[in-house]
């Protein structure tokens, strides 16, 4: 297989479900900004304050769920989260959180997303960097609310600051939420994003057949680069699905799709919209119809043939690693079935 054919790109599980928290974590270290908010593009100072905090997260530390209207307004209230995925839910904003993300290995680093709620209002998100807060996500910020905004850890850690918006109406119910996503990085890599590109091994082909969140087999009927997402979508047609825990293949007649009317890539500049056409004339009796995304970097290109599409559930995405072709899966499963933790079909 080619990297003009189908890349791969990996990626961790599907983000945990939230569910409500019930307990204090007791008093730790909270800070305050002193600098005004429109000096906080260029550089901050923290001054650390030892002041009582309701830090409200779930027994396995992997999402918050909190409210402004229990702060006191001046205080900037820490948050540590310590899982490979979870979820951020502050209502009512007030002041700030202090979010930090840390890897589930102690002390390894890690390649951390975030991906802003639909209905995300009345805060700013921003990475805090070695002098400097970074602007990472806002409601008018300019750019689509599904891109995902990405950034690597240092020494195992990230800190995201997230700053209540001032002159809201404290009546008004807000919520600024986001998912966070995080991938850990060998010890001493720097990150690559071609390596998200790579063909998988025939170990990861074996492990993502028996824990991933779909597989199926199928052909590609389109391709399409979203530029202002930094991803290309991929229409499949399968032919049989072995598993899928979201519904990311549905019967075509029933889920029509809108894309290029030629089997290719369609550039279009905006990446917003699609041409709308029916599928009904190439969807067979008894098919699906699909849409994968994975990073507009590996160039995914349309192939003709069979594939086996697999991939995982990632920040509400249905990310594809692996797509070898259909002929070398059957190689697989004849020569490494004693190999696999599942049933290798065919």
């Amino acid at each position: 297989m080619t990297r003009r054919d189908i890349a791969t790109i990996s990626i961790p599980p599907p983000p945990a479900r939230p569910s409500p928290c019930r307990s204090d974590r007791g008093r730790v270290a909270g800070a305050r900004w002193v600098l005004s908010l429109h000096r906080l593009w260029v550089c901050c100072l923290w001054v650390l304050i030892a002041t009582p905090v309701n830090t409200c997260a779930d027994s396995n530390g992997c999402d918050f769920f909190g409210s402004g209207l229990k702060q006191d307004g001046r205080g900037i209230q820490p948050v540590y989260l310590s899982c490979s995925s979870g979820r951020v839910e502050w209502q009512y904003p007030r002041a700030g959180l202090r979010v930090i993300l840390r890897s589930p290995t102690k002390g390894k680093d890690f390649r951390a997303c975030i991906k802003g709620a639909e209905k995300f209002e009345g805060a700013r998100v921003y990475l805090e960097g070695h002098r400097s807060l970074l602007p990472l996500f806002a409601a008018d910020d300019g750019r689509p609310r599904d891109l995902v905004r990405c950034f690597t850890s240092y020494k195992g850690e990230a800190a995201l600051y997230v700053e209540a918006e001032q002159g809201t109406d404290g009546l008004k119910k807000q919520v600024a939420g986001f998912e966070y996503d995080l991938k850990a990085m060998q010890e001493g890599a720097i990150y690559d994003p071609m390596e998200e590109c790579r063909p998988c091994t025939e170990e990861e082909l074996l492990h993502l057949y028996c824990s991933g969140d779909f597989v199926a087999r199928g052909s590609i009927l389109a391709v399409t680069d979203k530029p202002r997402l930094d991803l290309t979508s991929l229409t499949i047609r399968a032919s049989k699905i072995f598993q899928q825990t979201y519904p990311v293949f549905g019967h075509g007649h029933a889920h029509p799709h809108r894309t290029s009317a030629e089997r290719g890539t369609q550039r279009d500049a905006e990446d917003e919209e699609e041409n709308d056409i029916s599928f009904s004339s190439l969807v067979e009796e008894g098919s699906y119809i699909g849409k994968v995304v994975m990073p507009m970097q590996c160039g995914a290109r349309w192939g003709d043939g069979e594939f086996l599409v697999m991939g995982v559930m990632r920040l509400g995405q249905p990310l594809m690693r692996c797509a070898p072709r259909y002929e070398e899966w059957l190689a697989l499963t004849r020569r490494a079935q004693s190999q696999a933790q599942c049933i290798l079909e065919s």
